[in-house]
């Protein structure tokens, strides 16, 4: 039985199904928020949906088919040799009239490939931050997970997404190459994941004191995606984690020798005795 909305992909309540109005000619079933929107663009929705697929119900919320790569289009090629014309189908197949080379994948479609590899359920709602992505990734970074939801710091919503090394949001108001809610995998000391009725949270808490909180629109994605995550965030060859950790080994050792620095001066000073002096140098260097 499907449990979530064919078109956002949000949980589907009781409301959605117990008359069981809401469903297209696909099996697909569509929420009443998602209902009352296709049905004020077109009303024949009303009293027909159950011969509609939910291509054509996206279609007609988004004004174009959410599948552009694989519309087919007539292009009319004409073989000199021969006095007819042959069409070519661009689709998912092609019949091609000579030789064309092949068109290179865009940085945002392999991006697309991996959501897909990822086999996680984004709704056509978060176009705007999955497109944006091509902007935000370095070139050399991969998807590791990927989700939707809210930004509870913030009240904002949008999509919560992880790279081999780190972890982003990307809210519906993004449209600059300033990502402002950053967290580097090494700077993430705890992770924890919740479940409710119909959502889940997930809370991310770093070195520096930031606790960031996501209430994600699916009741299993939290653990998803915690899952997906915390062998990067906890793995000691993170080699962004290993530099953070030399850093903070040498910011100790600076402060330990400062201190060494200070108890000489009071030793000169006649205020520790040498037996105190060696005691406390002693604790000193055992941090090292």
């Amino acid at each position: 039985m499907n449990t979530n909305c064919a078109l956002c992909g949000i949980p589907l309540t009781s409301m959605d199904t117990v008359l069981g109005e809401n469903k297209l000619s696909d099996g697909g079933i569509l929420c009443n928020k998602c209902l009352n929107k296709a049905t004020n663009i077109n009303k024949d929705l009303v009293y027909d949906l159950g011969n509609y697929s939910l291509v054509q119900v996206r279609d007609i919320v988004l004004g174009e088919s959410i599948e552009k790569e694989e519309e087919i289009t007539l292009e009319p090629v004409v073989e000199s040799s021969v006095s007819r014309t042959v069409v070519t189908f661009s689709h998912s197949f092609q019949v091609n009239v000579g030789k064309k080379e092949p068109e290179k994948p865009t940085r945002l479609d392999e991006i697309k490939d991996q959501i897909i590899a990822l086999n996680t359920q984004i709704s056509i709602f978060a176009n705007v931050e999955v497109n944006e992505l091509a902007n935000v990734l370095d070139r050399d970074e991969r998807l590791i997970a990927i989700t939707e939801g809210k930004y509870l710091n913030n009240n904002l919503d949008g999509i919560l997404i992880s790279t081999e090394r780190r972890v982003i949001f990307i809210d519906r108001n993004f449209f600059s190459n300033t990502v402002e809610n950053d967290f580097p995998h090494h700077k993430i000391v705890s992770v924890q994941h919740s479940y409710g009725l119909v959502s889940s949270e997930l809370k991310l808490y770093t070195n520096e004191g930031i606790k960031a909180e996501f209430k994600l629109n699916n009741r299993n994605a939290a653990k998803i995606f915690y899952e997906a995550i915390q062998n990067y965030i906890h793995s000691p060859q993170n080699p962004l984690r290993q530099q953070h950790q030399k850093s903070i080994r040498e910011e100790d050792a600076e402060a330990v020798f400062e201190k060494l620095e200070k108890l000489g001066k009071l030793r000169e000073k006649g205020i520790l005795t040498n037996e105190e002096f060696e005691m406390q140098k002693k604790k000193l260097l055992d941090k090292l």
